[in-house]
């Protein structure tokens, strides 16, 4: 490949150009099918290559270390102890996630915060290689969804739950609930 033809590739993707919603969304949705099928064949492989091995739960305790990575950054933000249930959501909530997502929030206050997932490219992801329903319910609620537990762990004064998720298959959203902690 000649320079010219490298130059071509590159100036062909347009970089200087704004981007729109369409695309960014396009992008980001990518990213988190491509994180999700990551996971998914590590899993596999683990199970493959180590039966003896619990990967179900180096996949739970991975994504529980992930989501207290994330937890210290917006405790970092805000300092643990101001952490109420509006900024937990807040600080977890991002343009990428929302379009992506299709996320609503329903409720943010002094003692409660709702958010819906109305979509899951996670899901998606393994529905396109084939997971079986069980499987992704399994994925998210017994694996890669200890992330999102682990997020609020560094906060004292909130608890997080999902009452329903994309994953359980019942047509229900992932309904993130973050609530005070009363003392």
């Amino acid at each position: 490949m000649s320079k010219q033809d490298i130059k071509e590739f590159v100036d062909g993707m347009h970089f200087g150009s704004p981007v729109s919603q369409e695309e960014f969304k396009a992008a980001v949705k990518s990213a988190y099918m491509d994180r999700a099928r990551q996971v998914w064949f590590i899993y596999r492989k683990i199970k493959e290559l180590y039966p003896e091995v619990d990967a179900e739960r180096i996949i739970r305790e991975g994504s529980w270390d992930f989501g207290i990575y994330q937890g210290n950054q917006i405790a970092e933000k805000y300092g643990a102890e101001n952490i109420g249930p509006r900024e937990a959501l807040f600080g977890q909530t991002s343009k990428g996630g929302m379009l992506v997502f299709e996320q609503e929030i329903v409720e943010a206050d002094e003692d409660r915060a709702v958010k819906h997932f109305n979509a899951c490219p996670h899901c998606e992801a393994l529905r396109e290689l084939g997971a079986t329903d069980e499987e992704i319910k399994a994925f998210c609620r017994d694996m890669i969804g200890a992330c999102d537990y682990a997020i609020v762990h560094p906060f004292p004064h909130v608890t997080i739950d999902f009452p329903t998720t994309v994953a359980d298959g019942e047509g229900e959203p992932c309904r993130m609930t973050i609530t005070r902690v009363k003392e």
